[in-house]
């Protein structure tokens, strides 16, 4: 689903302070937190959101792929628009926009 399987942001835990990367992120979140197996968007585009202002994200509990810490995503340190989106590109809309 991923344009390009290598492709790679690597995400702080201020947990852990392991760098991770967003797909691991987004399983590991989607794994303790899906609904009927389809609930939880990846963390790319509620990092998105975020920083087109949207707040309602903030209180959304990720889970970290190394340390299994579930922090709000406010812990997680906000990143710069074009890295989002020069990693959006390598993934595809496609991924971007599923639910897990």
């Amino acid at each position: 689903m991923r344009l390009s399987e290598t492709a790679e942001l690597m995400i702080y835990c201020s947990r852990c302070g392991n760098y991770v990367n967003e797909y691991n992120w987004t399983l590991e979140t989607a794994s303790k937190y899906s609904v009927n197996g389809k609930a939880t968007p990846t963390l790319i585009y509620i990092l998105l959101q975020r920083t087109d202002g949207n707040k309602e994200w903030e209180t959304f509990k990720v889970v970290c792929p190394r340390c299994h810490e579930a922090l709000p995503l406010r812990q997680i340190p906000q990143m710069e628009r074009e890295q989002l989106e020069a990693y959006t590109r390598e993934v595809g809309p496609t991924y971007v926009n599923f639910t897990y």
